[in-house]
């Protein structure tokens, strides 16, 4: 497997330009345990799944095949164990008998070679996810990830400007991989402090104690407050995304395969999009108190999967359904489910 070759201006790079190809790839018809097999031989944790006609249609991760199992320190251990089987263990207990198909996530989230860097790290985060398939003409080209990201963000060089639309992007790039220290900044030296005079003793107070218990305090709350910040930035960052995505036709048809998958699997229902409330003009207020016309206040993305089911899938007796999923911390709506039914 080799890197394909990187654009000379890092920032501007695009999806064909700083994937991984060959993408490591699974049949939708490979038992898990081949899947698991796969991924450990090639040291990756997901792969694209393909169908007979050889396109994408979904994404099996190590968290999918061991039925995401919270314990990630024995990924690994259970791996082995869908690629070999244990003796102590049936192909059905652990799963080795079902296929990619069945354990995949979908529909797929992709990208095409010409995707600008920026849309690929709103797309991941968006979506929270850590890879994209790139897709060029139904067929898949190459793989790009946060390593991908990473890579782009340590070419850029150490010195540079501190304003324009390229520094704001690469302090984007920079906060999904975890900062600017990644790039090996170099920090100027630090003067050497003059000698100290010997340790006294402390002095112990009430006024001290009570002026540590305030300084923790507001730490505490600056970190708090960077943090909602941050999480509020990402919100919007989803939100944007969200309202400028389009349900293709390729997509709803995926949305349908899953929603069958479902079914035979036992399943009465299936969330066809996760969205924050944000994205409804009311902010999600009809939907959380149940009240008729919560599909007016609809945007974006679940705008269009509600008018294709009105269209499509209502006249057959499907039904739809909206539901809060998520609070956030002082108790505000955070996330709305929008989920298929077929229950009785």
């Amino acid at each position: 497997m080799k890197r394909a070759r990187r654009s000379e201006s890092a920032l501007c790079s695009l999806a064909g330009d700083i994937m991984t190809a060959p993408a490591v790839a699974a049949a939708a018809t490979a038992p898990v345990r081949e899947v698991a097999r796969l991924m450990l031989d090639r040291g990756v944790g997901a792969v694209p799944v393909l169908d007979d006609s050889g396109a994408a249609i979904g994404m099996a991760s190590d968290g999918d095949l061991l039925r995401r199992r919270p314990d990630d320190r024995r990924r690994a251990w259970w791996l082995e164990a869908l690629a070999e089987g244990f003796r102590s263990y049936s192909d059905s207990e652990l799963g080795r008998d079902r296929l990619a198909r069945q354990v995949m996530s979908s529909p797929l989230i992709s990208v095409a070679p010409s995707t600008p860097v920026q849309d690929i790290a709103e797309t991941l985060q968006a979506h929270r996810i850590k890879r994209l398939p790139v897709i060029e003409d139904g067929r898949l080209v190459g793989i790009v990830s946060r390593v991908d990201l990473l890579c782009v963000v340590e070419s850029v060089p150490r010195i540079r400007t501190e304003e324009g639309v390229g520094a704001g992007l690469l302090t984007f790039l920079e906060s999904m991989i975890g900062g600017a220290s990644l790039r090996g900044v170099v920090h100027p030296p630090v003067a050497a402090a003059p000698a100290e005079p010997p340790p006294q003793q402390p002095v112990f107070s009430v006024a001290a104690f009570r002026n540590r218990v305030h300084a923790f305090k507001a730490e505490t709350h600056d970190r708090r407050r960077l943090a909602r910040q941050e999480a509020e930035l990402q919100r919007r960052r989803q939100i944007k995304t969200l309202l400028d995505h389009h349900v293709s036709g390729q997509l709803w048809r995926d949305l349908l395969d899953h929603a069958e998958l479902a079914a035979r699997s036992g399943e009465q229902e299936l969330m066809l999009l996760r969205f924050p409330s944000d994205l409804c003009s009311d902010g999600g207020r009809k939907i959380d108190v149940v009240e008729n016309g919560w599909e007016a206040t609809l945007r974006g993305e679940a705008a269009e999967i509600y008018s294709r089911w009105r269209q499509e899938l209502k006249p057959q007796g499907f039904g739809l359904s909206a539901r809060i999923v998520s609070f956030d911390e002082e108790g505000a709506i955070g996330d709305i489910g929008l989920y298929l039914t077929w229950g009785e």
